[in-house]
């Protein structure tokens, strides 16, 4: 393994995590304005150190249109400079690959893509160019598409266009629905449409106007929580500076933008390239800020009240700036069970079985010391797990009602595993 660097070590932190020590970590791409470089690299969200992980610079240069951070093979995923996409070994930052992107379907482009831990497939938006339209038209084309990132190959799902135009640097996976959501442009800025795809035949699954009855006008920089199934981002009150900001919440299903934040967030501008990252253990959204005094900072926000609880300078050394970009956390998602069936007979791309997601449930879910399992049969067998697979205990309880007391278990994700007559269901539970 190679020597690592450390760049920074210092913290305004507010907040004391209770998480396990793996789980302290946030991953990016280190780099410096002027240019010295692109580098994987680690941050220790209790300290703020920042770690070196690539010996050298792995790609000259990189586009802000999606990473993802696949703990099965440990790897690091991010676009490459030229439409390529790079892949990075999370133990030693030596860059494995860096194919071109390949749509065999007329070339084209791969962007807004995250890592789906349901299915473990990296899905994105595949935009191309179409030749010969009649002038008035859009010559864009932009379908739900897949990537195999070893080989570049771009496997588009949509069976048609489902638009022409979107918003960048933001988009959000439900692994538990199997919905991809993202930001649909049109000509009119007041029509954006909150879309989401369904990630089993590529449709349009939903898609509602924004509203904003709190006030605001663009909700960007968003992703997922697993822990409370909920869309968090930064909602934008204003278009010219300084603009003012609130940390903010979406339901998909209305369009509905509410604040989380009580006040204005305390900065006037963001790194918006689709860095957002939670950490569903401690409950906290993690995005890159600027600093009043000049120069930026890694800045964590609760859930819960949309307060900053850490904040974390960035070296600023002889006025070259440092940046750490597209940001992952490891538990992000990690552990994800998709819960709703490929309704159109099988064929998706996870192959997810038919379970019944009102057939067993695990509440409440975070949990602090008992967690209740209600199965609409007799549970045979249960089995809980870390992510790392250790049998934390397993129990034949032949009953369809469960009150846990696990008050000595230590805070993070963990599987939990119903075996019944129905078949068997995989429920991701965080304390």
């Amino acid at each position: 393994m190679s020597q690592l660097k450390t760049l920074f070590l210092g913290t305004i932190c507010t907040l004391q995590f209770i998480v396990n020590a793996q789980n302290n970590i946030l991953y990016g791409l280190i780099r410096t304005n002027p240019a010295s470089g692109i580098f994987l690299g680690s941050m220790d969200v209790t300290t703020g150190q920042i770690t070196q992980i690539s010996p050298s610079s792995v790609v000259p240069t990189y586009v802000w249109s999606g990473a993802a951070l696949d703990l099965n093979t440990g790897k690091y995923i991010f676009s490459g400079a030229a439409n390529t996409i790079a892949t990075v070994s999370l133990m030693d930052g030596q860059l494995v690959s860096q194919p071109p992107i390949n749509n065999p379907n007329n070339g084209g482009y791969f962007e807004n893509f995250r890592f789906n831990t349901s299915d473990s497939t990296l899905y994105g938006l595949a935009r191309k160019q179409l030749q010969g339209m009649p002038p008035g038209i859009s010559s864009v084309a932009v379908y739900l598409a897949s990537i195999n990132p070893t080989s570049g190959a771009v496997t588009e799902i949509s069976p048609q266009v489902i638009g022409q135009s979107y918003a960048g640097q933001s988009s959000a996976i439900d692994p538990h629905q199997m919905v991809y959501y993202y930001t649909a442009m049109n000509a009119n800025p007041n029509a954006q449409l909150f879309t989401g795809l369904d990630l089993y035949n590529g449709q349009v699954f939903s898609a509602q106007p924004f509203s904003f009855p709190e006030g605001g006008n663009i909700f960007d920089n968003y992703t997922y929580n697993c822990a409370d199934t909920t869309i968090y981002g930064i909602i934008r009150i204003t278009t010219t500076q300084p603009q003012t900001y609130y940390f903010g919440k979406i339901d998909p299903q209305t369009g509905v933008v509410t604040r989380v934040s009580n006040q204005p967030l305390p900065f006037s501008v963001y790194v918006g390239n689709g860095s957002a990252t939670i950490d569903p253990d401690a409950g906290v959204y993690y995005f890159e800020t600027n600093l009043p005094q000049g120069g930026y900072a890694m800045t964590g926000l609760s859930i819960a009240t949309g307060a900053v609880v850490c904040q974390f300078p960035l070296p600023v050394n002889n006025g070259v700036f440092t940046y750490f970009d597209m940001l992952r956390h490891p538990s992000d998602c990690m552990g994800a069970a998709a819960y709703r069936p490929d309704t159109n007979g099988g064929g998706g791309s996870a192959s997810i079985e038919n379970l019944d997601p009102n057939g067993s449930k695990v509440y409440p879910n975070p949990f602090t010391d008992f967690l209740t399992i209600e199965a609409s049969a007799q549970i045979n067998k249960l089995i809980m797990t870390d992510l790392q697979g250790k049998v934390i205990f397993e129990m034949a309880p032949l009953q369809n009602h469960l009150d846990l007391d696990l008050n000595e278990l230590s805070n993070g994700i963990y599987m939990v595993e119903i075996h019944t007559a129905n078949g068997t269901e995989l429920l991701n539970v965080v304390k």
